[in-house]
């Protein structure tokens, strides 16, 4: 698969960063404090998927401070460019620079035995000096150290490739003491249950052009409505900036529809789409939650005064379409990541939804992880998926990659509950980790042409049974992006902290369950509190 052309972006001068950097400081003067360490990755055995997993790539990340870099077509130890706290760093884990320089090789040669389709390539493809201004600014805004996302590397696998037959190659990488983490990454889908299912579909396409009138589906967006069965967007629409006005959101996946007759024009597209009529239903259907124009047809989107953009993973990993996603929406901006994938097995029994048992979210994955906490340090909003794979994130099977006081990437992850009990679907993902939920089930939104449109064409399709995580999670973000406008109106921006705060403690509570799937956000409740500025 061919990758994308590099995002286009000034290097930024040394002089510049100084400038920016001290604007960040409340004083010129003070000295910097110090930052929270980041919590070291979760190495990998190779055998932690199950062994006819599919993946797709290996990832490769060296330890902070060692400053590897690819030049040209060789990975190469950058000694003469650390700096002094590269080095503390280093030292700190007893690495000598002639060990980091021998492991670099090593890692190249390893790389080269995989069964891979293209060559070794920087996992993150914006300039490295933009990935070290980012993380410069988010360390300074958040305190927290971040991970120079520099250091990750990718080699994209022959179709058909499963985890056991890269599992040696995996535990050999993570052997050498300048390796923090490999693993091989299985693909990421739609977070919807039974996603493919539409794939009859196809035959329905038209190429007429849109005649009927569409009927105004609002009232059926139950969603929208007040509490307890929805976040009353409708009272949110009633305050300024209740729509999501001058709010930036950004949809991470594979396909949309940009020309259906009820989507605005999006301010980016990302990446390469997929060409897939599944991936471009689910894509529609998530934005029409979020964006719908507001008129007298269709459905209307929670946020439907915000801007919406597009990253694709077509053409490139997760992790860098999290990354680009982050850097057009900006600081207060929301971004959703609508995907999940196969993780370890839980050990429990599936028997709901079991073609996508033990499916989970995606900052379980290093380098998505480390995407997502330079999104939120940079003051990006971000919104997850919890993932549809009926599992506890709080099991061993997890390493801890979801236990919020080892590691805590600033996202809001979404469960989803059924539409009229708020009880947990049966299938959803659960635990300390999932901070809020949303429906599962019954949404009505853009694409599929199950409610309509099904005889007119692909603009004008329409559904009234969208599910999963992936139906829940954008009603997440667009209530997001609802209270961020009215904070923007009101000379504020929530960080994604700060939003995932006041969504999960002003809501409704989810029915009575062992499983816990968090609240659903109230925004008669939410907006007083981000006026007030009281979360």
């Amino acid at each position: 698969m061919s990758k994308p052309s590099r995002l286009s972006c000034r290097p930024v001068s040394h002089a510049l960063l100084g400038l920016a950097l001290l604007s960040l400081a409340p004083e010129a003067e003070a000295a910097p404090r110090p930052l929270a360490p980041r919590a070291v990755a979760m190495k990998h055995t190779g055998r932690e998927l199950p062994a006819n997993t599919y993946v797709e790539r290996l990832v490769v990340k060296f330890h902070e401070g060692s400053r590897i870099r690819l030049r040209g077509q060789s990975l190469t130890a950058l000694a003469s460019e650390r700096g002094l706290a590269e080095r503390e760093l280093l030292s700190s884990r007893g690495l000598r620079a002639e060990r980091v320089m021998a492991d670099a090789a090593t890692v190249q040669s390893l790389l080269e035995r995989a069964p891979r389709i293209g060559a070794l390539s920087r996992l993150f493809e914006e300039d490295e000096s933009t990935l070290e201004t980012r993380k410069v600014s988010g360390e300074a805004q958040s305190g927290q150290q971040l991970a120079d996302l520099n250091l990750y590397y990718e080699v994209p696998l022959l179709p058909g490739t499963t985890s056991e037959r890269v599992a040696d190659l995996v535990a050999s990488l993570n052997a050498l003491e300048s390796v923090e983490v490999a693993y091989a990454e299985p693909p990421a889908e739609p977070a919807m249950v039974n996603f493919g299912m539409d794939v009859a579909l196809r035959s329905l396409l038209a190429a007429a052009d849109i005649a009927p009138t569409t009927p105004l589906y609002e009232s059926n967006q139950g969603y929208l409505a007040a509490a307890p069965g929805g976040v009353d967007a409708k009272y949110a629409w009633t305050v300024t900036g209740g729509a999501g006005l001058n709010v930036k959101v950004v949809d991470i996946e594979g396909g949309w529809r940009t020309t259906h007759e009820d989507m605005p024009t999006l301010f980016t597209q990302i990446g390469t789409q997929y060409t897939d009529i599944s991936w471009r239903n689910h894509g529609t259907a998530v934005l029409g939650e979020i964006i719908g124009a507001s008129n007298a047809y269709g459905v209307t989107g929670i946020a439907h005064q915000a801007q919406a953009g597009v990253s694709s993973i077509g053409s490139q990993s997760t992790a860098a379409a999290i990354n680009s996603a982050a850097s057009a929406a900006g600081l207060g901006g929301v971004i959703l990541i609508e995907l999940h994938s196969q993780g370890p097995s839980d050990g429990s029994a599936c028997t709901c939804n079991t073609s996508q048992c033990n499916y989970i979210a995606m900052e379980y994955w290093q380098a998505n992880y480390d995407a997502i906490a330079s999104a939120t340090a940079n003051g990006v909003v971000v919104v997850e998926a919890g993932g549809n794979g009926s599992v506890d994130l709080d099991n061993a099977a997890y390493g801890n990659a979801f236990n919020r006081s080892v590691r805590d990437s600033g996202a809001i992850i979404v469960g989803a509950s059924t539409a009229t009990t708020r009880a947990p679907m049966c299938w959803t993902n659960y635990g300390s980790r999932v901070d809020v939920h949303g429906w599962g089930e019954k949404v009505y939104s853009l694409g599929y042409g199950t409610l309509f449109g099904s005889s007119y064409g692909e603009d004008q399709y329409y559904t009234s049974t969208f599910s999963g995580t992936s139906s829940a999670s954008p009603i997440i973000t667009g209530t997001a992006a609802s209270a961020q406008g009215v904070a923007l109106a009101n000379g504020r921006r929530l960080t994604s902290k700060q939003m995932r705060s006041v969504l999960s403690a002003n809501g409704t509570a989810q029915a009575s369950d062992s499983r816990k799937i968090g609240a659903l956000p109230d925004l008669r409740k939410v907006i007083p509190n981000v006026i007030a500025g009281t979360y």
